[in-house]
């Protein structure tokens, strides 16, 4: 839900004059628009934040075509920004690289959140820049604690059970600063796939994905010379970094972001810009023998993903089917074999 903060951080909207809409009413001035000039208040709500907005109040016809192109492309630089930069870091040893990027990305991504927040004009897309912040400083969290556990415990983060516990440290450190952050800035976790939904279909959707993926992952590893014997030794390091993944990948690539882009996007192209960065964020894997293809592939099932996070408004359907399709690469990654 899109709404106007007071400037001290209250959740009233606010009116012309600094009335809210009972007291205006009882200026003599009206709380809703007449009818035949309903879609050009309409329009003036979303641009100017003057009355209390949510996203079922903005459509995307509202918005003009450019309109669109200009948000569709913010979005996605932003979104492109905030990955790649990150998965950089992630990759190289260059400490002072990687100090700039995990604490200059949340200092930024936050003071445009505040800054959209503070602004009459732009204020409706606060919340789109507030999830950006939020995943920037998860991201930032992981980097710095996410191998405590594994240390603690004295495991290889590069066998099978150092990295399954590595990744349920992450999934962790995501899923509590997105519920903590939410809770403390009053955003809806139904606004972020954090809810029930419709959870029949999710789960036919997430456990037939899951089984048809799984057992495909399973006999292509067998084509590639993998034993049945060590992908068995391996199952529960498998199910737990996958289902893992699962959950911290949806969350922070579509989940955060599906419901706030829509207002401006429509669904479809609310989709194609996760999907974009989604699968651009994998350019830089090592683990695939045939990366087009496998970009092309994460592309198509990114799409897939997103369509049913938003027929099912939840996060669960797709991440069973993302940790099934984790399988075969998390097979290959734990025997050294490009897949």
């Amino acid at each position: 839900m899109f709404q106007k903060g007071s400037p001290k951080g209250g959740a009233t909207g606010f009116l012309s004059m600094g009335k809210s809409a009972s007291e205006a009413g009882s200026a003599g001035i009206p709380s809703e628009p007449p009818k035949h000039l309903h879609s050009q208040f309409q329009s003036a709500r979303v641009l100017a934040g003057i009355y209390q907005v949510t996203t079922a109040e903005i459509s995307t016809p509202t918005l003009s075509r450019p309109h669109r192109a200009i948000s569709f492309t913010v979005f996605l630089i932003s979104g492109l920004t905030l990955f790649l930069l990150q998965v950089f870091a992630f990759n190289r040893n260059n400490r002072l690289f990687q100090s700039c990027v995990f604490v200059g990305l949340p200092v930024v991504f936050s003071l445009v959140t505040y800054l959209l927040y503070q602004s009459r004009s732009l204020n409706a897309y606060w919340q789109v820049f507030f999830s950006y912040s939020t995943e920037a400083i998860a991201l930032t969290l992981m980097w710095l604690f996410d191998d405590l556990p594994t240390k603690c415990l004295h495991l290889d983060s590069k066998k099978p059970a150092g990295m399954a516990l590595g990744k349920v440290t992450d999934a962790v450190i995501l899923i509590c600063t997105v519920i903590v952050l939410a809770r403390l800035f009053r955003i809806s976790l139904g606004s972020i796939y954090l809810q029930k939904g419709r959870l029949r279909l999710g789960l036919i959707f997430g456990i037939v994905g899951f089984a048809v993926m799984a057992t495909f992952g399973v006999l292509e590893a067998q084509s590639l010379g993998i034993s049945l014997e060590r992908i068995r030794a391996w199952i529960p390091s498998l199910l737990v970094f996958c289902l893992a993944n699962g959950v911290m990948e949806e969350l922070f690539a579509r989940g955060l972001f599906l419901k706030k882009f829509e207002p401006f996007l429509g669904r479809f192209l609310s989709n194609l810009v996760t999907a974009i960065v989604f699968a651009a964020g994998h350019v830089g894997v090592t683990y695939s023998s045939d990366l087009p293809t496998f970009l092309v592939v994460v592309f198509v099932f990114a799409l897939l993903a997103g369509w049913a996070m938003q027929k099912t408004d939840a996060i669960w359907g797709s991440a069973l089917f993302h940790a099934g399709a984790d399988i075969l690469i998390m097979i290959g990654i734990f025997a050294g074999v490009k897949t």
